[in-house]
């Protein structure tokens, strides 16, 4: 890291930060990055101003202000700063849940396609809020005009093992998510034949490990 004066420290960033003053925290964090842009103590400094400022959009419900801060912070998160990573995906989560009551649902859908630039430590598992940014979307799926889209971001391969246990009657986690990108895709079936097919595929392939997952069978002899 280059020399940089002392009146621009990492020590000054988390200082003002103390002091409520993001605003100076910021365009200090910004200068040092001029100086060293690959040192990872300014990025994760420059990341917790950026969280800062993220908590007073979500308090004052400023919607557009989160999303363009949310995009400005994925790119500072260092790939093993977990704190980090658990408490930006939760401010998303309660943003998203708060736009979702005001039914709010093509803004809430845009913040939640954000996850999809947020680095997560490659050794842990991924925050709560994660998994429930995708309960949301499977509750609100009918509401949400790119359910779709976030669902290719979030990826079902990021499915916990828990997630396929079954509980009395009702499908589990997985098997509902599952079911319902293909009751999305069978309502285009005509429009995306290749995606479909590609995915009757994969269904296939998910019947031979979870061959009790009776709903998407049926889904997928609709597919076909």
């Amino acid at each position: 890291m280059k020399e940089i004066n002392k009146v621009y420290s990492v020590t000054e960033i988390y200082s003002l930060r103390e002091e409520g003053k993001y605003q100076e925290a910021f365009i200090t964090a910004r200068r040092l990055l001029e100086l060293a842009p690959e040192d990872e103590s300014l990025q994760a400094a420059m990341a917790w101003v950026l969280y800062d400022m993220l908590k007073v959009a979500l308090e004052e419900d400023n919607a557009d202000s989160f999303e363009e801060l949310f995009s400005v912070f994925v790119d500072y998160v260092p790939g093993e700063a977990d704190k980090l990573q658990v408490s930006g995906s939760r401010l998303l989560y309660q943003m998203v849940m708060k736009l979702l009551e005001e039914q709010k649902f093509a803004k809430a859908n845009d913040l939640m396609m954000l996850i999809k630039n947020l680095k997560f430590h490659p050794d842990l598992e991924k925050p709560k809020s994660y998994y429930s940014l995708l309960e949301a979307a499977m509750a609100f799926n009918q509401q949400l005009p790119n359910f779709l889209g976030f669902m290719r971001i979030w990826r079902l391969s990021n499915l916990l093992p828990k997630h396929y246990q079954q509980y009395g009657e009702n499908m589990s986690i997985a098997e509902r998510a599952y079911w319902l990108v293909g009751q999305h895709l069978l309502i285009q079936k005509s429009q995306v034949p290749e995606l479909v097919a590609a995915y009757v595929k994969q269904l296939d392939e998910l019947l031979e490990r979870a061959p009790r997952f009776h709903h998407v069978r049926k889904l997928v002899e609709k597919l076909r």
